[in-house]
């Protein structure tokens, strides 16, 4: 998962040498960071400076800059913990994580939702527009909400402990039985859930998609398509991992020789799956630079036939 960092800082018990794992994570952060924080800036700047404020797809997108923002944001620290050791607070550690996870389950909660508005907007525009533009804020206002309140257990559980020679800012697993409840929450509400539901709009409305003019631009098409293999390819790898873990865990007491294998493979790999979720945040303003073109070109047309507002239903 996006936010899950509970081994990101898992150096070698010698704090001046890096095992290869936090190496190639050091480098994928620091490309994160330096690709994907000044593009969110830009495209936060282009969307609050150069679009209408009516649009709700934009308004999605801006939140999508943010939550990437607030993640991102964050790697410097992360890095520097690669690479060292954790020298910060605990109440640093505890909000770092807590930013993380936010950000995540925010920017998960936007796609799922932007997807929704999709469908809705396109074959059952009425239905939406009786929501109102109050009632669009108030539903952005309620998913960062939700995003907290799903992010809050991650704040008990994040610590500063001493392995080693070094400090590190980890995720206390805790029990077994408390480890496999909140994996399989990061899993079924991080992935499966949202992920069904982007999946099912998207394949009504590609259904009804050759029915109506709105989607005969082969290129929005292929943005729709896009959107949906970002998220599966840079979200599915983590929660793989998470699922060996799990696997591991119900194997320990069954069969301790797999178990022990599974979690052998999960501490070498974790570092390196969780450092490639963050590239999500560098691929989204690609896929906004798509997405302006678009509405640019659409308002190009709507003034040519004397139309004054943006459409608003991409």
């Amino acid at each position: 998962m996006k936010g899950n960092m509970q081994n990101v800082n898992n150096s070698s018990s010698n704090i001046t040498s890096m095992s290869t794992e936090n190496q190639v994570s050091a480098w994928l952060l620091s490309f994160c960071f330096l690709l994907g924080f000044p593009g969110n800036i830009v495209v936060v700047v282009i969307i609050i400076r150069y679009f209408k404020k009516d649009n709700f797809t934009l308004h999605l997108m801006l939140s999508l800059a943010v939550s990437d923002i607030l993640c991102l944001i964050s790697l410097p620290l992360w890095i520097y913990s690669l690479n060292f050791e954790w020298i910060f607070s605990r109440g640093l550690c505890k909000f770092l994580f807590i930013l993380i996870f936010t950000s995540m389950y925010s920017s998960v909660l936007t796609v799922t939702l932007m997807s929704v508005y999709r469908y809705l907007v396109v074959l059952h525009r009425s239905q939406w527009a009786k929501l109102g533009r109050k009632g669009e804020r108030v539903l952005l206002c309620c998913l960062w909400t939700l995003a907290l309140i799903l992010s809050s257990p991650v704040m008990a559980k994040a610590n500063v402990v001493v392995k080693g020679q070094g400090h590190h800012c980890w995720r206390i697993s805790g029990l077994d039985q408390e480890s496999l409840a909140i994996l399989l929450c990061e899993i079924l509400l991080g992935f499966v859930l949202p992920f069904s539901i982007m999946a099912s709009f998207y394949f009504c409305l590609h259904k009804k998609v050759n029915q109506t003019t709105f989607f005969s631009n082969p290129r929005l098409a292929r943005l729709v398509t896009t959107i949906i293999l970002t998220f599966v390819i840079l979200w599915f790898p983590v929660h793989v991992i998470n699922l060996v873990k799990v696997l591991a865990i119900a194997f320990k007491s069954t069969n301790p020789s797999v178990s022990e294998k599974l979690i052998g493979f999960w501490n070498v790999s974790s570092n390196i799956v969780n450092s490639l979720t963050f590239l999500n945040s560098c691929v989204n303003p690609l896929l906004y630079v798509c997405t302006f073109r678009l509405l640019f070109q659409k308002s190009e047309k709507q003034d040519r036939a004397g139309t004054s507002t943006l459409d608003s239903r991409l």
